[in-house]
Formats: C-alpha cells, structure tokens, sequence
C-alpha cells in the first residue's frame, strides 16, 4: 500500500476579479457584510449559551454604556451650540412713552465689537460688554438707513445681536418680554 497525500504540489492560484472597480468593491462588501453577520450570530449563539451571573454582568455594562451616552447628550445638546445665543438677558422698560432694552452679558466671555440690531432696519454698536455688564438701547441710539436715527416711539419686535465671536436671535425673549409686561400686575 502506498499513501496517498491531500496536499497540493504546487498552490492554487487566486483568480483574479474581473469586471468594473464597482462590481468588485461591492463583491467585496457583500463579504465582509456576510462574515459579519456570521460573527455576530455566533456570538449570539454563546450568549445565549453562558451562565445568568455572565448575562448580568453584561447587562449592567450596557446599562452603563447606555447612561453615558445619554448623560453626553443631555450635557452637550448640539443645538445651543448651533444657534449661538451669547448667555444674553433682555429687559425692556416698562415706561411706554421712554422705550428701551437691556441687554445683560451673563456669559464668561467678554462681547467684542457688538451690532445690535432692532426690528432688522436700525443698529447700534457696542464696543464691549464685560462679562455681567450690561448695555441700554434706547431709540436715540439706533441708527438706520443713511444714519436716520430710529423714530422715539419705537416698539421693539425683533432684536439680533452679532459679536466678533458669536450671534444671537433674541425675537423669541423679547416675545416674551412683551407678554410679561402686558400680564396684569397681582397685588
């Protein structure tokens, strides 16, 4: 008798991929893709094989994993970043016939080279707003097209504020500084 080996003289050659770059990368993927679910599966399956204190142990990480991802999100919500509201407080005047808005720095930046802008036609300029300082607009100092100045009995509808570093659209506050002084007065 004589014995008979199972390995190759000489090794196979790898047939080379043919067709378009979008046929093989696609080819590619779909393997990998595969291969990933297998892997999954089979972790799965020796998941479901292991002991209780191991699932526990498993389920308190994600658990774990779960509040921190979430902790993140609600400690860092991207839209406050995205819209830029300059930790501004506005304070209109309640005297009707000497309009004016306050406009408190409640940030820990210094405001450099503010534009303030009332009802999108007058401006007026700031130098700088130290951090808890604050600035009064009054229609005096409003400015419009061809350096008119903002007529005395101005109602203030729209306000947008714009530094070297960073902007707001403070309408919605002022919407709401207006509601708060139309709201009749408990006693």
């Amino acid at each position: 008798m004589r014995a008979v080996s199972a390995a190759r003289v000489e090794p196979l050659e790898k047939a080379k991929a043919e067709g378009p770059l979008g046929k093989r990368v696609a080819s590619e993927a779909s393997n990998v893709v595969l291969n990933g679910f297998s892997i999954l599966k089979e972790q799965l399956a020796d998941f479901r094989a292991s002991d209780r204190f191991f699932k526990y142990k498993a389920g308190i990480v994600a658990s774990w994993v779960v509040l921190s991802v979430a902790s993140f999100a609600i400690a860092c919500p991207a839209s406050s970043v995205a819209t830029g509201d300059m930790d501004a407080r506005i304070v209109l005047s309640d005297k009707l016939d000497r309009p004016s808005i306050t406009i408190w720095n409640e940030s820990q930046d210094v405001w450099r080279e503010v534009t303030i802008t009332v009802n999108e036609q007058y401006r007026a300029a700031v130098a700088e707003v130290q951090p808890g300082a604050f600035v009064t607009i009054t229609p005096r100092q409003l400015l419009g097209a061809g350096g008119t100045t903002a007529p005395a009995d101005l109602r203030f509808q729209s306000l947008k504020m714009r530094s070297a570093d960073d902007q707001a659209d403070l309408t919605e506050d002022l919407k709401i500084e207006w509601e708060r002084l139309r709201a009749p007065t408990r006693k």
